[in-house]
């Protein structure tokens, strides 16, 4: 057939299930992009998901789940974050393309390749599958929607993130034993091609020591 010709980038438009990736890219109603723009807890999110073109990729997605950062996480972690903090208050339109492919590398680590319905309600420790492939290579991909490609410094496999509950309530990105995290502190919204949480602080993804550095300037 001639799918056997077609690069895996293409097929994994073309195909509706990728033998790679558990979620479809299937056109919906109602998007992520529509839950964020009607929560002002989301502005400044969205405008870091402008800024690195990922809002196609929102739109496009089918059966994720994204814990989303609040303003308030925003602007904490902007305040210990030159890169964040830098894209946040750019005026110009123009960011360096390997300034884009850092920040959207993060901003994947937030969404999950599959829906979570619920949230865990013991202290079992839940571990999911992201949308992040780290990379070595700083050289972004040449065009929008920027679909997550396996491979990577994995083996091909995405960073995972994991979930657990707590006496407080439910926390991600927790260490093996269910400490530490990031809390989340808004309820599960159904999305339509998703299901969105609002966390209290910015997601880190584990560092890559042969990844190399970037920087803004």
């Amino acid at each position: 057939m001639y799918l056997s010709c077609l690069p895996l980038a293409l097929l994994a438009i073309a195909l509706p299930v990728s033998t790679s990736l558990q979620t479809t890219w299937l056109p919906t109603s109602m998007t992520l992009v529509d839950a964020l723009n009607a929560d002002p807890d989301y502005t400044s999110l969205l405008h870091l998901l402008q800024r690195t073109r990922l809002i196609p990729t929102l739109n496009r997605i089918n059966g994720s789940t994204f814990f989303a950062p609040t303003n308030d996480a925003i602007k904490k972690h902007a305040s210990k974050s030159p890169l964040w903090q830098d894209v946040l208050d750019d005026t110009t339109g123009f960011l360096p393309d390997n300034v884009q492919e850092q920040l959207r590398q993060q901003l994947l680590y937030h969404l999950l390749n599959e829906t979570l319905f619920t949230l865990p309600a013991n202290s079992s420790v839940r571990e999911y599958k992201t949308f992040l492939y780290p990379r070595r290579s700083p050289d972004p991909p040449p065009y929008p929607p920027w679909m997550p490609i396996p491979g990577g410094t994995l083996g091909g496999e995405p960073q995972r993130l994991r979930v657990a509950a707590n006496d407080q309530g439910t926390n991600v990105g927790v260490d093996a034993f269910g400490k530490n995290g990031v809390e989340i502190t808004k309820g599960v919204k159904d999305a339509g091609n998703g299901m969105l949480f609002g966390i209290a602080d910015v997601l880190e993804p584990p560092p890559d020591l042969g990844k190399p550095s970037f920087t803004s300037k």
